[in-house]
């Protein structure tokens, strides 16, 4: 895994030649456009801003002024009622008079025709109506008669008294004395002032009312005619939101919260601010009208403000990618012309065999490019050494290679012939002559099969052949104590094996397996399984002690790793097979040593066929 890794952090280093001309292209397309792109954004930004900031601030300024109009209207219509001779002395006579029902109604019509003809042609207020402080209401306008009003029942009447003359602007508020479906749904907004006698005495109230869609109807024009959304926001000197009125409970406090520290002496200004509500930056302007004691807030979202240069950057971003999209064709274009011959130098360096390595026949690269040319020149030079230099090395190692398996096998002979000649010697002082004459001619068959051939690679059926006879003479010395079994593929005969492989592991058996109470067992049998022969030896002894098995493997592991063999592994038995083994398959061989469940030792063998 780790091996893995290193290679794929070692692919991901490397770079290609297209990837350095897409990356360069890259690199000057973002050098360049990139900082446009910010110093465009910022540079607009605060223009757009700062006019935005104008605009709505003057805008703030104009609708203040328009409302003060519009409220003017009813104020004007109150100081001329209020400063009339005419409805003075009409309004005090129906006040000493107010008990008499006929003469109450004939100056209660007076001043109605006369309040009718202040308000003008032009019907300026929809209402006026005038209180006396027991709550008789005379009214004019869309409602022309009298009324009794409980007048500490209302919202308005102590703040009137308090203003001492100056006016009071009501809230909007629906239908309160109008008949008719035509007012069910309509808002109005009312001027209130204490109404005085000659000699300075409050003798009652003055209401002049108008309807709310008259007074805002240019903000509704405004609204109509902005282009950005844009939200009006109009509150009273009490905070109360007197426009939009459908909106009341839509969170415009926040506005106010920003503003709490604004006073009657700010009256106007601008910020930005962060709405929470919104989760976005906005623009604020705010004007204060002293006259009516309303402030008129304008929010506009920056997101809108920038709208058009976000559209630019999208622009811009669009114009970016199809660029990158040109540089990478380009980049592209002109790599294929380099790496076209140098994918065909690859191929044919990659599929150089041995065999063809350094032949003069092979094709020219014909690149047009001069470097690469000779580049593959100086490639197919370097194979005719490498080929001489390979041809030289490989005829050292197959020097060494059949010096080594000789080595091996003239280690084994003596050590045979050793315990045969022990096993003669005790049967002949036991007196068993025909068992000597039969292990004499075993002994002087296996000595033919270890001298008279030079080849150290021998077919599987001569090599069991020799177990056999082996076997044979290890049977005279135990007897019955000792049995053996061999069972060979058939198909195992003519596999070439080196020659002594299988007798030491045999002999290693016999001499450890014997080591308990007999009888004992030795069983050898080959087998071919997906085009690899094997071989176990199997014996019912004692087994391999733990540490013999640790040791062994360890040895075995330290031999696959650094793929050498030193003498010192060759003077034992199964190392001697094993590095035998090695040297022959490397990679592909079957070598397993462990203890058999039931009992006894396993050793297993094997190989490539071909």
């Amino acid at each position: 895994m780790r091996y893995c890794l290193k290679r794929i952090r070692k692919n991901l280093d490397k770079t290609t030649i297209q990837s350095i001309f897409f990356s360069s292209y890259f690199l000057l397309i973002i050098i360049v456009l990139v900082p446009i792109i910010f110093f465009f954004y910022f540079f607009t930004y605060r223009i757009l801003t700062s006019r935005a900031m104008d605009s709505i601030q003057k805008l703030s300024v104009s609708i203040s002024n328009q409302l003060d109009l519009e409220v003017r209207k009813m104020d004007t219509v109150s100081i001329n009622i209020a400063y009339s001779n005419l409805v003075r002395d009409h309004f005090t006579s129906y006040l000493t008079r107010r008990y008499n029902p006929t003469l109450r109604y004939r100056y209660s019509k007076t001043l109605m025709d006369i309040f009718v003809a202040i308000s003008g042609p032009l019907i300026t207020v929809q209402q006026i109506n005038l209180y006396d402080f027991d709550g008789n209401m005379i009214g004019a306008g869309s409602f022309n008669g009298t009324m009794q009003v409980n007048l500490n029942k209302t919202s308005w009447y102590k703040k009137v008294i308090l203003l001492e003359g100056r006016k009071y602007i009501s809230t909007p508020y629906n239908n309160a004395f109008f008949a008719g479906d035509f007012y069910k749904d309509r808002y109005f907004i009312s001027l209130y002032r204490v109404y005085f006698n000659n000699f300075r005495e409050r003798v009652g109230i003055i209401e002049t009312v108008m309807d709310y869609n008259s007074i805002f109807t240019k903000i509704e024009d405004i609204i109509r005619l902005s282009s950005s959304e844009m939200k009006i926001l109009v509150f009273n000197g009490e905070n109360n939101l007197i426009y939009p009125i459908s909106e009341k409970n839509k969170g415009y406090d926040f506005y106010l919260q920003k503003l709490e520290n604004l006073s009657s002496e700010t009256k106007s200004g601008m910020a930005i601010v962060y709405n929470p509500n919104l989760k976005e930056r906005e623009l604020i302007a705010y004007t204060f009208s002293e006259y009516t004691g309303w402030r008129v807030i304008l929010a506009q979202s920056i997101r809108l403000v920038m709208l058009p240069v976000s559209h630019f950057t999208r622009l811009v971003l669009v114009i970016l990618i199809v660029l990158l999209v040109i540089s990478l064709l380009l980049s592209f274009i002109m790599s294929r012309r380099v790496t076209e011959p140098i994918k065909r130098l690859h191929y044919i360096i990659r599929n150089t065999e041995i065999e063809s390595l350094g032949l003069m026949n092979t094709p020219d690269l014909k690149s047009n490019i001069r470097e690469i040319d000779e580049l593959y020149n100086a490639f197919k030079k370097m194979g005719v050494k490498l080929k001489e230099s390979m041809d030289n090395l490989f005829m050292a190692k197959q020097k060494e290679m059949e010096a080594k398996m000789l080595a091996l096998q003239s280690q084994i002979n003596p050590h045979f012939l050793r315990n045969c000649l022990a096993n003669i010697s005790i049967m002949a002082e036991e007196g068993t002559i025909d068992p000597i004459i039969v292990m004499c001619k075993n002994i002087s068959h296996m000595l033919h099969y270890v001298s008279a051939d030079s080849n150290s690679i021998v077919p599987l059926e001569v090599e069991i052949e020799y177990i056999k006879r082996y076997l044979e003479c290890i049977k005279l010395r135990y007897g019955e104590n000792l049995n053996y079994e061999i069972k060979i593929d058939e198909r195992m005969k003519n596999i070439k094996i080196p020659k002594l492989l299988v007798q030491p592991l045999v002999e290693n058996a016999v001499k450890y397996g014997t080591n308990v109470e007999p009888p004992w067992f030795i069983e050898i049998r080959g087998t071919i399984v997906n085009n690899q022969w094997k071989i176990d030896i199997k014996d019912n002894g004692p087994g391999f002690p733990i540490e013999e098995l640790e040791r062994i493997n360890k040895k075995i592991s330290e031999i696959k790793n650094n793929r050498s063999v030193s003498e010192e592994d060759t003077k034992v038995g199964i190392l001697n097979v094993f590095t035998r083994l090695f040297l022959r398959y490397q990679s592909s061989l079957i070598f397993e040593i462990k203890n058999s469940p039931n009992g006894g030792s396993l050793v297993t063998i094997g190989g490539t066929i071909n």
